[in-house]
């Protein structure tokens, strides 16, 4: 894929269409996931979903139209998590397309970042423009897919690595790390492997509740190329 390609839409869909078309696919990727890894357990965010997306997408559009300063909020502070993320991933699609610039996955990601300076209940990570995921697990999934490899195969081995890099628990760090020493999914049994570090990770009471929704946002920024790092 050339980075330097600007993202767009295909056929007669207009680019929100795709935008929260590829929202609600990441999301139903890691929903096929789930069953299989208990690390993936989430609360269900699909009921209402394309009409959320919609309407964040719409709001980032009507924020550019307003010519508002790039920190007011577009969303309300409550919102969970796994919403929040991909919500502000849309708004500033919306944001970036009314203003035609190119929707490239650093630009998304710096101005979702500036949109939580008006929003006081955001995360670390968020407000960081997705650093971890554009570090770690966003690299791995788009090296994959390049490879030809499936969403799922992708998916499992950036949770891999953002289980040995970023986990919270030095024991499920280091296991992971050895997984990925073997190949991680793509060596030997590897997906099996998984399945029982998983377990492993359930017996020993170690979970992550922020990971399904960074892999969430690393599916859906892995459609759109990188672009230049620093945006205008």
């Amino acid at each position: 894929m050339n980075e330097t390609i600007a993202f767009r839409p295909e056929g007669r869909a207009s680019t929100k269409d795709v935008v929260v078309n590829y929202t609600l696919a990441s999301l139903d990727e890691l929903e096929q996931l789930h069953p299989a890894l208990n690390l993936l357990a989430h609360p269900s965010i699909v009921r209402g979903s394309h009409d959320f997306f919609v309407r964040c997408y719409d709001a980032g559009v009507q924020h550019a139209q307003a010519g508002a300063a790039e920190t007011v909020a577009v969303l309300p502070d409550s919102l969970p998590q796994e919403r929040q993320r991909s919500g502000l991933l849309c708004a500033a699609a919306g944001r970036l397309d009314a203003l035609r610039q190119p929707l490239t996955h650093n630009r998304l990601c710096d101005l979702a970042s500036q949109f939580c300076a008006g929003m006081a209940d955001v995360d670390s990570e968020t407000r960081s423009g997705f650093y971890t995921v554009r570090s770690i697990s966003l690299p791995v999934y788009r090296r994959l897919l390049r490879d030809q490899h499936s969403h799922s195969v992708c998916l499992q081995q950036a949770l891999l690595h953002l289980l040995a890099w970023k986990s919270d628990s030095p024991w499920a760090r280091q296991q992971a790390q050895r997984l990925l020493w073997q190949g991680g999914v793509l060596g030997d049994k590897g997906e099996f492997a998984l399945m029982t570090l998983d377990d492993e990770l359930r017996e020993r009471q170690i979970g992550w509740p922020g990971l399904w929704s960074l892999l969430a946002v690393t599916g859906f920024l892995a459609k759109f190329p990188a672009g230049p790092i620093f945006a205008d």
